[in-house]
């Protein structure tokens, strides 16, 4: 997803001792589909349950620049109350321009004390490579650096083989996820190209660790059937849903169309676009025998809050009844079930997610 605009009063340094405690025990509760991948990436997609994204923080250009920084408050909070954890990451803007894309390592280091900690508290932690902007052919965020095209795509790869190596030791708990929403200039063939270059980098070292791919057209459910995946037993493909996008996404400035704010949720035909979308991924699931993560889903601030509050019960309710793992866009930012500003709880969203 796109960036805050929202303000944080509070800024601690991400150092701390964190006691350890496991997540709630939400997991899915029917079949998942799971023919063609390992029995122990089968276990985990179902115990992937209920998860948060920890947006807008470690993904900005530079942590901060949209209005939140990852504070231990917030590892308390995700970990405390989810099974999993999401952690966007814009490793990119924090690497060498050239093709070996070094990663800087005072940025590496501030990674590595979030994983740590949340799998520390017993999390399941998706990592991933979030907002590499000029990889889908999009125009830079401001304070994000550009590179040479010719090694845009080589830098996924080489950024991988780092990443991979970095964590191979780390308990099967984390999860890699190679690409936050593909589209654009990789939309069909050239994604499955580079998924599976990426993916073969991943597993000089991480030889059965689950991965995370999703398909082009933003993870879009619509173009899983152009989703080709690698001969791989130990993959979850990750689709991200925010139908109905004029409600989710009304009053956000900075698309380029917006949409005016108003719109209210969840009619019988907004209820029927989130079921079409899951039941059409689902059937997907079951032909390829591969299980899927609901990674993103979400409404702007701008929603009223009894529409943001029934559309995201409507949405954990529907995945849920098809044994998809979720995890919610986002803790505290603006599409956030946190609110910096007041210390606590967005009370009908937390309900909505979690009661």
């Amino acid at each position: 997803m796109n960036r805050a605009i929202h303000s944080l009063t509070a800024v601690l340094a991400l150092a701390g001792t964190l006691a350890c405690a496991a997540p709630p025990p939400h997991v899915t509760q029917v079949p998942i589909a799971c023919t063609q991948v390992s029995r122990e990436t089968c276990a985990i997609a179902g115990r992937l349950g209920r998860g948060i994204n920890l947006g807008n923080m470690l993904d900005a250009p530079r942590e901060g620049d949209w209005g939140v920084k990852l504070e231990p408050a917030y590892i308390d909070l995700a970990a405390d109350n989810f099974n999993t954890v999401r952690l966007p990451v814009r490793w990119s803007n924090h690497a060498a321009p050239t093709a070996d894309a070094t990663l800087d390592p005072k940025f590496a280091a501030r990674v590595d004390q979030a994983v740590d900690a949340l799998l520390a508290r017993g999390a399941y932690v998706i990592l991933d490579v979030h907002h590499y902007t000029q990889i889908s052919g999009d125009p830079p965020h401001p304070h994000e650096q550009t590179v040479d095209p010719a090694v845009v795509d080589q830098r996924l790869i080489n950024l991988w083989k780092q990443i991979a190596t970095r964590y191979r030791d780390r308990p099967p708990r984390l999860i890699f996820e190679l690409l936050n929403e593909p589209h654009g200039r990789l939309d069909g063939e050239p994604w499955n190209r580079l998924a599976a270059q990426a993916l073969a980098a991943v597993r000089e070292s991480n030889p059965t660790r689950t991965v995370m791919i999703g398909p082009g057209g933003w993870n879009s459910v619509d173009e899983l059937p152009r989703l080709r995946l690698p001969a791989d037993r130990n993959l979850i493909v990750s689709i991200h849903n925010y139908d109905p996008f004029d409600f989710t996404h009304q009053g956000i400035d900075y698309l380029a169309k917006p949409f005016p704010v108003g719109t209210r949720c969840c009619d019988a035909g907004q209820r029927r676009k989130v079921e079409d979308a899951l039941d059409k991924a689902q059937r997907w699931s079951q032909a390829h025998g591969v299980p899927l993560h609901l990674g993103e889903f979400g409404a702007f601030e701008k929603a009223d809050i009894d529409s943001r509050a029934a559309y995201t019960r409507l949405v954990r309710d529907e995945a849920e009844k098809r044994g998809i793992g979720w995890t919610y866009w986002e803790l505290a930012s603006t599409f956030g079930v946190w609110s910096p500003a007041n210390g606590q709880w967005v009370e009908p969203l937390r309900r909505a997610l979690l009661d």
